[in-house]
């Protein structure tokens, strides 16, 4: 079966640390998303913690079903969408970098990070099994940020998902005050280039939702303060070209439609 669905991408600016002003700034994205038509609105990695390299991590987290998992369901159902956002996960075996994605019939279903990204490996236990799922509105795939450069992840999902929705707070490098020489220029491209590359790989549709704002952080082990803009250039994409692309530094709604169910197999060959 093929549907079309609006879908919308919050690219916003997230507050390190501070739960109940990021959840607000959401909820205007999702209630300005709804009113868009959008039927499913994903938010940025982390979205209630904001993205840093800090001990208070583990302070902050929770768990699945708790006050951030009860405030998603809940806007679901009065919305009537599935709403996707990160948040830092409490479990038995320490801390994960989570991606919640919750549906209007109170669905509530969670993807760890398979792939934390350098410093992040100090904080979040990496995950076990990629984020596939059957749900009314087709076969989701689930990734976060650093997740989407693994060609083995990609692989297991291909075939296997009629949409992918990835959540991310990707800084841009190039403009950070510390040089990564080598990287630095690859890693500012992907945000911009990778979620196409994906949809073309898949022959699904991508969405991609990045964080904007100030990336200000402690570089653990180092003694120094790490400042540069996150990257920006949410977007939403389908095998065949991309569909809309949010500027670097603005926080907006981007809503698009996509054609999810195919029922097509890859494009190419995924890797």
């Amino acid at each position: 079966m093929t549907m079309t669905m609006p879908v919308a991408c919050a690219q916003m600016a997230c507050a390190t640390f501070d739960r109940r002003s990021n959840l607000a700034k959401a909820d205007h994205f999702i209630q300005e998303a709804a009113h868009l038509g959008a039927q499913l609105i994903l938010l940025p990695e982390l979205l209630t913690s904001g993205y840093t390299y800090d001990r208070r991590l583990h302070d902050f987290a929770e768990p699945i079903g708790g006050a951030t998992t009860r405030w998603l369901q809940r806007r679901s159902r009065q919305t009537g969408r599935w709403i996707g956002a990160g948040m830092v996960e409490a479990a038995d075996e320490g801390i994960f970098d989570t991606f919640l994605l919750t549906g209007p019939a109170g669905e509530c279903l969670s993807y760890r990070k398979l792939y934390p990204a350098f410093f992040e490996k100090l904080y979040f236990h990496r995950g076990r099994t990629a984020g596939i799922f059957d749900t009314p509105i087709g076969r989701i795939g689930m990734m976060i940020c650093w997740d989407m450069v693994h060609a083995r992840l990609y692989r297991e999902m291909a075939g296997r998902i009629d949409l992918l929705l990835v959540c991310s707070a990707w800084p841009d490098l190039n403009q950070g005050n510390i040089p990564l020489f080598g990287i630095r220029d690859w890693m500012s491209r992907q945000p911009a280039q990778r979620p196409l590359q994906l949809a073309q790989k898949l022959n699904v549709p991508v969405a991609y939702c990045n964080m904007t704002g100030a990336f200000t952080t402690r570089v653990p082990g180092l003694g120094l303060t790490y400042r540069s803009p996150f990257a920006g250039s949410s977007s939403i994409a389908d095998g065949r070209g991309k569909i809309a692309m949010a500027a670097p530094g603005k926080e907006t709604v981007l809503v698009a439609d996509v054609r999810v169910g195919n029922g097509e197999p890859p494009r190419k060959k995924a890797g």
